[in-house]
């Protein structure tokens, strides 16, 4: 592959770990700021009790960490490395 197209790879993984990491910021803020008013909703409606519900959360908030990390972060920062050890 051309450099150029290294870097245009580099930099979509890259923005889209930042966008990710903004809305895994802004889905937390909302999580913890909203959770007395649309647990009882959830538990009414999907039967689940509190602490289900609680492990739910976090293993969704989990996953999201591995995506973020492992499925764009780690892409960007190895194809960074490549990208400097191409001469022009």
């Amino acid at each position: 592959m051309k450099k150029q197209n290294l870097v245009l790879v580099r930099n979509i993984f890259f923005k889209t770990f930042i966008v990710g990491l903004l809305f895994a910021l802004l889905l937390f803020v909302m999580t913890a700021t909203l959770w007395s008013h649309w647990a009882p909703l959830v538990f009414s409606i999907f039967q689940v009790n509190e602490k289900e519900l609680g492990g739910i959360v976090v293993t969704s908030f989990i996953n999201l960490r591995f995506f973020l990390i492992f499925i764009l972060l780690v892409p960007a920062i190895s194809l960074h490395w490549v990208i400097r050890s191409i001469k022009d």
